[in-house]
């Protein structure tokens, strides 16, 4: 089979994309020409014909969605490629990409960035550096940041879009982690009852568990995420008291929730990472013992082995593997403070 060109993937996963000759040619700056020469070239070295036209315009053929596929992957790996390169020309720099949930990556983030500045810069080896007389160029680890929701991160984490993603969790079996992945626990929340000041005292019991049956005619503040740490906690307890949540709103900004409930539109549990300074919200610590919210590293699982032979026969590899643990040092370090 001939080398495939990448020109021939734009343009048929523009038509995919788009809908139309017209249209993909319009999203890339090509002629309407240049996209069906591609196109043709594309079909001719692959042997199948990728994109059937219709009065509504142009779609992928069974054969063409499953080349689409791939042609997002192959495309995506030449992008990051590309800007791969250019960091390592421009800052000699490796780039760790890490996801966080938005509440944990606001707080550790701006502080891991500001760690790895003050870090030395690493030798970066390679099977070259004993014939080359010149000295090795000095690198050091780059963060790329994707702030999402909780399952998504976990999607991106195994299909390897992420090296490795800040996440929370409430269940201590950590039972929602596939065995793909591997969790480090680094560090534990309290999470508070916070409600409107108006609804009145809300009573605790002998181990200091507040009664939720107070608050069965208030509407609850829900992660948009809806496998959220949380959520889950807070509607396993009020189904325990006897009635389920009545969820009014849901939102990822705590900032945002607060101020919902000191209108009185809503109650929430809040991590104390979060919690408010505001008099009209009243503030209720929940036991450590009966809920927290755990924060956690996690990676894609790997075997020592696996990951010895691979690093002896590709220096970039290499240094992707030593940029990784750099970081895994530093979110370590910045995250010690609230163990």
């Amino acid at each position: 089979m001939e080398v495939l060109d990448t020109r021939g993937l734009s343009a048929l996963r523009a038509i995919a994309e788009f809908g139309s000759v017209a249209a993909a040619a319009s999203a890339l700056g090509w002629s309407q020409p240049t996209i069906n020469h591609h196109l043709r070239n594309l079909e001719r070295t692959l042997g199948s014909t990728l994109v059937e036209k219709s009065p509504r315009g142009s779609q992928p053929t069974v054969v063409g969605s499953l080349v689409v596929s791939r042609a997002i992957e192959i495309l995506g790996l030449c992008e990051r490629l590309g800007a791969e390169v250019a960091l390592w020309r421009e800052a000699q720099a490796v780039p760790v990409r890490i996801g966080a949930v938005p509440t944990v990556g606001a707080r550790v983030i701006p502080k891991l960035h500001n760690q790895l500045q003050r870090r030395p810069r690493w030798q970066a080896h390679d099977e070259m550096a004993a014939a080359n007389p010149a000295p090795a160029e000095m690198t050091t680890a780059a963060l790329d940041v994707t702030m999402d929701e909780h399952a998504k991160l976990v999607a991106r984490l195994e299909a390897g879009d992420l090296d490795l993603a800040l996440l929370v969790s409430t269940d201590i079996d950590k039972t929602w982690i596939p065995s793909t992945l591997t969790a480090k626990h680094l560090y534990s929340e309290q999470l508070f009852l916070c409600v409107p000041k108006f609804v009145g005292p809300v009573t605790l019991d002998e181990k200091g568990m507040p009664d939720l049956t107070a608050l069965v005619s208030q509407t609850w503040a829900f992660s948009i995420d809806p496998g959220d740490a949380i959520d889950e906690v807070v509607r396993s307890f009020c189904v325990a008291a006897g009635f389920e949540p009545r969820v009014g709103m849901r939102m990822d900004d705590y900032a945002a929730i607060i101020r919902m409930i000191a209108a009185g539109l809503a109650v929430a549990v809040i991590p104390d990472s979060s919690l408010p300074e505001d008099p009209t919200v009243e503030v209720i610590p929940m036991p450590m013992d009966a809920c927290r919210r755990d924060v956690l590293l996690v990676s894609r699982s790997r075997t020592a082995e696996s990951r010895a032979k691979v690093s002896r026969h590709d220096p970039i590899i290499a240094a992707h593997h030593a940029a990784i643990a750099e970081v895994v040092s530093d979110v370590r370090t910045v995250t010690a403070q609230w163990r």
